[in-house]
């Protein structure tokens, strides 16, 4: 699934309509990082593939935005929130990285017997 880009200013008021109709109750806690910084963190993390102890620090905590992905993902409103982003255009590719380097394997037979 591609990944939106980071969400403007301007588009923010639609994506809280749309959190304050899933969860029909302000579930989001004004802190130091206000929601939509920690959504473009994470947003950021997905398309560069940074571990999440790798988030730049002008995204607020990465405990505080990986538990914030979580607790959407299992609530069903991350892939809303997604899709929503997605049709605004922007998106990218998820970026990922290959887990083991590339590898060649050749197989040969050293010093052959002669037959008699």
């Amino acid at each position: 699934m591609p990944v939106p880009a980071e969400v403007p200013e301007s588009v923010w008021p639609a994506v809280e309509e749309l959190m304050t109709a899933h969860f029909r109750c302000r579930q989001f806690a004004r802190g130091t990082v206000d929601v939509r910084t920690q959504v473009n963190g994470i947003l950021h993390r997905l398309r560069t593939g940074c571990l999440w102890d790798e988030l730049p620090a002008r995204y607020g905590s990465w405990t505080l935005a990986k538990d914030r992905q979580n607790t959407w993902f299992k609530k069903g409103f991350w892939p809303v929130l997604v899709n929503h982003l997605n049709l605004l255009g922007g998106s990218s590719p998820v970026r990922r990285e290959s887990l083991v380097p590339p590898f060649e394997v050749v197989v040969g037979i050293a010093g052959g017997a002669s037959g008699t």
